[in-house]
């Protein structure tokens, strides 16, 4: 039973707010936002997906894309069952907006308050279902317009474009009879996994493991039967390590409308996609991956040439294929409390630093890495003073990144076909998109 739901912005600022009960007093969203950043300041992490303010009143959150959809309450509630209701939120707000950010929010605020007014009764939750709700939502959804790249290559005249940009899929979902008519007929997927990495100042890797999922986003009309196969050489469960070269899952589970009825023989699996974005499978590797690790660093640390100064170089090596390319990579170095500056020799392309010294960090932000090829950084640190210590607090190096049209488990779409009952002409656009993200990927020095 919940008394309060809102949306609020990364600055705090309260998009949504609906009152269901009105037993709690005004001013929660302020209060949320007051408790959020003091848990930042003072404890330095993150706040847990649940607080409870002074006057006993409990919120439970979830941050989506710098978005906090928060539910208030006095009741004692199930914390999982409305942190599942506040994702699912989240994902309604997704499909019927086509994207999950501030703008996408505020176009749209006046459906997003319609499907508050369908999912939640008095503060008690309802149903979630996007295929449901259609039914029930009479407002039409306001597109956030993307600005097209001119470096973006036009297909030739006659010629149908193979690719497509990255926010192609961020579009809504069609709730009108007018809009479910001009919809193209397209579908969406996305194989993304993961990464859990940590390697030894000697190279050894110490831990790793993979997240995957296959999400799926149907723009598709009728109740199509959407057919998938994967790799014919994968494996789930721990006794397909016995053999190699092929994919092994630790473990997987799969949607509730998936048919596994070719799944053990074929790898085929079949599912009637309902509308909006869904997950079709979810699974996990541990241990030696197919693909090797897609970074590897190397870094020395020694005393500078002028007193209470350090000097640091970091050889960033990008180990996918050559023809493969990683982007947007953020690499984080701890540097002592004693540093007071930092200085670095020129840089390459695409490449800037930067240090924040209240938290002690040194960031390096490169555009774009191409396989195969290295990246250096020559730092060197300024400190008030040199202790004994200073070389062993640079302890780690962090990375963050992203790279398309790579999946370190080897695991592969070998086709997908839609068929509609009475139309052997049905011939819908098919999107398939491999992502590969870093989740936590740490070198010790």
């Amino acid at each position: 039973m919940l008394s309060q739901f809102f949306i609020l912005s990364p600055r705090g600022d309260t998009i949504v707010f609906r009152d269901y009960r009105g037993d709690v007093p005004k001013g929660t969203a302020e209060l949320f936002y007051k408790q959020i950043k003091s848990w930042k300041d003072t404890k330095g992490t993150n706040p847990p997906p649940t607080l409870k303010s002074s006057n006993g009143l409990h919120f439970l959150y979830i941050k989506r894309n710098g978005l906090y959809f928060v539910c208030a309450t006095k009741f004692n509630v199930a914390p999982a069952y409305i942190l599942e209701f506040l994702s699912r939120i989240a994902g309604l707000c997704k499909d019927y907006c086509g994207i999950l950010n501030e703008e996408a929010i505020r176009l749209n605020f006046v459906l997003i308050y319609e499907l508050l007014d369908e999912v939640l009764d008095f503060g008690y939750p309802q149903g979630t279902s996007t295929e449901v709700l259609k039914s029930y939502v009479c407002n039409t959804p306001c597109d956030v317009t993307y600005e097209q790249s001119p470096r973006a290559k036009k297909p030739g005249i006659g010629t149908p474009s193979r690719t497509l940009p990255s926010h192609a899929a961020n579009k809504p979902i069609a709730t009108s009879l007018d809009a479910i008519r001009s919809q193209k007929n397209e579908i969406f997927i996305d194989l993304l996994e993961r990464l859990t990495v940590l390697v030894a100042a000697n190279g050894n890797i110490l831990r790793s493991h993979l997240d995957g999922c296959l999400l799926m986003r149907s723009f598709l009309s009728g109740q199509p039967e959407i057919r998938l196969a994967l790799n014919e050489d994968l494996t789930i469960g721990p006794e397909g390590r016995r053999g190699y070269g092929g994919v092994v899952l630790d473990d997987c589970n799969f949607h509730e409308n998936a048919n596994l009825e070719l799944f053990e023989k074929e790898k085929t699996l079949s599912i009637s996609a309902p509308d909006g974005e869904f997950t079709v499978m979810n699974y996990r590797v541990s241990g030696d991956f197919l693909n090797s690790i897609p970074f590897r660093a190397y870094t020395t640390v020694e005393e500078g040439d002028v007193p209470k100064s350090l000097r640091l170089c970091v050889r960033l090596r990008c180990e996918v294929p050559t023809k493969t390319s990683a982007s947007n990579i953020i690499v984080r170095i701890p540097v002592p409390k004693a540093t007071v500056s930092a200085s670095h020799e020129p840089l390459g392309v695409g490449q800037t630093t930067e240090l924040r010294l209240p938290e002690k960090t040194y960031i390096w932000k490169i555009k774009k890495v191409d396989g195969g090829s290295e990246n250096i950084l020559i730092m060197k640190l300024n400190l008030s003073e040199m202790s004994k210590t200073a070389k062993k607090e640079i302890n780690t190096i962090s990375l963050d990144f992203e790279i398309p049209m790579f999946i370190c488990s080897g695991l592969n779409i070998r086709f997908l076909r839609v068929f509609e009952k009475g139309k052997p002409s049905y011939m819908p656009f098919r999107w398939v998109r491999y992502i590969t993200h870093s989740d936590s990927y740490v070198f010790r020095l």
